[in-house]
């Protein structure tokens, strides 16, 4: 039941958001809930994803980018929402950019029980729960077996090369020591739909490895690699990882844990 309900507000929210942009209602109308700058089409998207889910699960508490926290009493199940994933790619008419959706029986990521992502480029779904298992586009996932960065292709967040130091760390010298190992590197602004193609073999992994993103822009997509036989490690989070968190995370999503084990390991 869920996957079914995840699927048709992404599709329903695939058709408003290629009407809005169709209509040119790309202007920026204030910030969101968690801070970043919403544009008419976030807006409405959200809205129709919202009205998807509320129209079928009566008892959901809602956490969603631009309008916050949409509360219930006694919820059944929590849903968090990125509306538009890649707004600026959208805005400025560059073909990479996503919606995602995640359902959980408690606040925790850990306790997602159902996910899916849209690419809306392509119009291409991948969707899953943790019974039934992933599929993109109704088939199985196709993801690579990749063991080592020198052969990896890798999505790196490149705001990471902006900060120096972060938790005893740094960033931009880790980032750097990744991409620089890799057999490819990409950055195309789009968290959500990045980890996706690692549903497809298309890339390996994701490395966002300072705290640049919200759980929204991770989390669905992220837990479906996970589910068909990936790993992920979010980073910077204290405890458990919740969907309601308004603060800023890292995350390191590969294909195999000895690949993601390669990626911790070039920690500075």
């Amino acid at each position: 039941m869920l996957r079914e309900i995840i699927r048709d507000a992404l599709l329903e929210a695939h058709h408003v958001l290629q009407d809005a942009l169709s209509k040119g209602l790309t202007k920026i109308e204030g910030r969101g809930g968690f801070g970043d700058y919403s544009r008419q089409f976030d807006i409405l998207t959200e809205k129709a994803i919202i009205k998807s889910i509320k129209n079928r699960l009566n008892r959901a508490y809602i956490v969603s980018e631009e309008v916050g926290e949409v509360p219930c009493e006694d919820p059944e199940f929590y849903v968090l929402i990125d509306p538009v994933d890649g707004s600026t790619n959208a805005s400025r008419g560059l073909p990479f950019y996503a919606s995602s959706i995640a359902v959980a029986k408690s606040p925790k990521m850990d306790d997602v029980i159902a996910a899916g992502v849209i690419n809306h480029q392509t119009g291409k779904i991948y969707l899953g729960d943790e019974e039934s298992g992933v599929t993109v586009n109704g088939s199985p996932p196709s993801m690579s077996k990749q063991v080592s960065l020198k052969d990896a292709l890798v999505f790196a967040d490149l705001s990471n090369l902006k900060k120096e130091e972060e938790d005893g760390f740094n960033p931009r010298d880790w980032c750097t020591a990744i991409i620089t190992k890799a057999r490819h590197a990409r950055f195309f602004a789009a968290a959500s739909l990045e980890i996706a193609y690692i549903l497809e073999g298309k890339a390996d992994a994701f490395v966002c490895v300072s705290r640049d993103l919200k759980v929204m822009d991770f989390c669905a997509s992220a837990v479906l690699v996970k589910w068909a036989g990936g790993e992920y490690r979010v980073l910077g989070g204290k405890g458990d990882i919740l969907l309601t968190e308004n603060t800023r995370l890292g995350i390191i999503v590969a294909s195999t844990n000895s690949l993601l084990e390669e990626i911790l390991s070039l920690k500075r």
